[in-house]
């Protein structure tokens, strides 16, 4: 087997996964040696350091049936992100501590997000249990990782050797950075300002997490300086039970628009639609869900079911960025094709309908005032 390499590993995180009931994943992708978890317990049982899913991946129960389905190609996944653009060499993976309840085999997809390449490294690789494997492999240039878990079980690192390469994404400063928050509906476990902060430096849930009673959150940010937004990132970051469905982003130029508070009574809001046609738009959406309004709704046959829509008043100056997109939990979603709605001067941030998010940032390009 070949020899680990000497040098320290590219710098990863985990953008997102499949699953991972028994463990906290965000552990595997660390340069950490695998912690001795052996006399740790929880009530999920035996404690073990990494990536660690349920059961019974690729098999189902076909009760009317009496079979059960058997899926070859069921599989979990990992999608990791380097820190650094870099050529892989070399990819370690340690099943240390799993001695039966190993991942039996994965399959390695490195992603160069510069050039949209995406390359198989791995095809199906045997783990072993409590085992350190060094594969060697054809160089490839990436900025991503996907593995492929075969079909379940637990691994406890997957590290990344190489040499970055000259080009890199310059860093740059998060345009929330700094900005005054105000109209902020709900801070009962955190603030907006924690998620602008947010990370990563820490393995628990910090942010700005609402309490379970609203219905729909929103945060103004007023930006310092006038800015193109071109990329935003929104981090579910261990938010793994209590992330929200959705997150929304406007924005505007304020300037000569009269008062900030006028504009917030104009500026999108929840609704809801009865019969797939009737809409309602409560002034409160969080007075007339918790009080349970919409069963006294005339004329609707079905009181009890129905949709919930963003709307958006007609000649709203909010200009939509990312009009609606879908959050899940523990995830780093990372949002490239967004609206370019020229130079704005406020943001208004929603989500749907409670919940907490970690990381909040929006990148672009600063005017002059």
């Amino acid at each position: 087997m070949p020899k680990k390499p000497a040098r320290k590993p590219i710098p990863a995180f985990l953008i997102a996964y499949s699953e991972s009931d028994f463990t906290n994943p965000h552990e595997a992708v660390l340069a950490t040696e695998p912690k001795n978890c052996r006399r740790d317990f929880t009530h999920m049982g035996k404690r073990y350091w990494g990536y660690e899913s349920r059961r019974h991946k690729a098999t189902t129960v076909l009760p009317h049936a009496d079979m059960l389905a058997y899926d070859h190609n069921a599989h979990n996944w990992m999608r990791i992100g380097l820190k650094k653009r870099a050529k892989i060499e070399t990819i370690t993976i340690n099943t240390k501590w799993y001695t039966g309840n190993q991942v039996r085999a994965v399959s390695v997809f490195l992603v160069d997000d510069f050039t949209g390449t995406r390359t198989q490294v791995l095809n199906r690789a045997s783990l072993k249990p409590d085992a350190e494997h060094i594969f060697k492999i054809k160089p490839a240039i990436a900025t991503e990782c996907l593995v492929e878990i075969y079909y379940e079980g637990g691994l406890s690192r997957i590290n990344f050797f190489g040499e970055p390469t000259p080009e890199q994404r310059p860093a740059r400063r998060n345009l929330l950075q700094g900005a005054k928050i105000t109209h902020v509906s709900n801070v009962h476990y955190g603030a907006p300002d924690h998620a602008v902060a947010g990370n990563r430096q820490w393995m628990h849930m910090f942010g700005w997490e609402s309490a379970r009673t609203g219905c729909g959150e929103r945060a103004l940010f007023h930006l310092k300086k006038p800015a193109v937004i071109d990329e935003v990132i929104v981090d579910t970051y261990l938010h793994r039970l209590n992330a929200p469905l959705t997150a929304h982003v406007f924005a505007l130029d304020a300037s000569g628009r009269g008062s900030i508070d006028r504009l917030m009574q104009v500026a999108p809001k929840w609704s809801a639609v009865f019969d797939g046609q009737r809409q309602v738009v409560p002034a409160n959406f969080r007075d007339y869900m918790m009080n349970q309004k919409y069963l006294k709704e005339k004329g609707v046959k079905d009181r009890e079911r129905f949709h919930i829509r963003l709307h958006v008043p007609k000649g709203c100056p909010w200009k939509p960025v990312i009009p609606f997109v879908r959050l899940n939990p523990d995830t780093f979603h990372r949002f490239r094709d967004v609206n370019r709605v020229g130079a704005v001067t406020h943001v208004l941030y929603m989500h749907y309908d409670n919940g907490g998010i970690h990381g909040l940032k929006m990148f672009g390009t600063e005017k002059e005032a």
